[in-house]
């Protein structure tokens, strides 16, 4: 779905999130996906899905990264579903939607890897980020910007933390403070928003 194509009476938005093994989407795993169905129309705020799952490593013995973060233990991945189901379902649910997430080049990169190493088709576009929308209220860069942190200002609990389920909702609850933050009303004022387009990968 290009901009041009976007609804302008109603915004359908699938709030993603993702936890992984590491920092780094070329040799690190995703663990777990969320994603969180926001429409927002004259009518107001809707949250009409909720879709969440861990993934399958691909060896049994591969590490899951800083379990002190996200608290998942590989064996809570064993009998969880491969990437390439993963990204079967991950494309339905974000489909004829706006990819949004805190820190949206990260979650992905990670989601464009994985797709890149299964030969699957995944379209991302358009993203937009709540973390830079955030930052570009501070120019004077005087706030902390973590997802937690915008939580905490706007009185939105987080109580689960680094749990892609917990964090895409928290997302879903912000994002309408910052459109409104942003004077964003129409598609238009929206647009200049989106992440930069990154190429399809097949």
């Amino acid at each position: 779905m290009s901009p041009s194509e976007l609804p302008s009476a109603s915004w359908r938005f699938a709030i993603v999130d993702v936890e992984t093994s590491g920092l780094e989407s070329s040799t690190d795993q995703i663990l777990q996906v969320a994603v969180v169905g926001l429409d927002l129309d004259a009518d107001g705020i809707a949250h009409t899905s909720e879709w969440s799952t861990m993934v399958r490593t691909r060896f049994p013995w591969d590490s899951v990264g800083p379990h002190h973060i996200h608290g998942i233990r590989r064996r809570a991945l064993w009998a969880a579903p491969s990437m390439r189901r993963v990204l079967d379902d991950l494309s339905q649910q974000i489909s004829g939607r706006i990819f949004t997430a805190h820190n949206a080049a990260f979650d992905s990169s990670f989601l464009l890897a994985a797709a890149q190493r299964s030969g699957h088709t995944l379209e991302l576009e358009p993203r937009l980020c709540t973390l830079e929308l955030s930052r570009r209220l501070d120019p004077d860069k005087k706030l902390r910007h973590r997802l937690a942190d915008i939580a905490e200002r706007h009185g939105i609990p987080h109580d689960n933390p680094h749990d892609a389920l917990e964090d895409a909702r928290t997302t879903a609850e912000i994002l309408p403070h910052l459109l409104k933050a942003h004077q964003i009303n129409n598609l238009s004022d929206l647009q200049p928003h989106f992440l930069r387009p990154i190429n399809q990968v097949r």
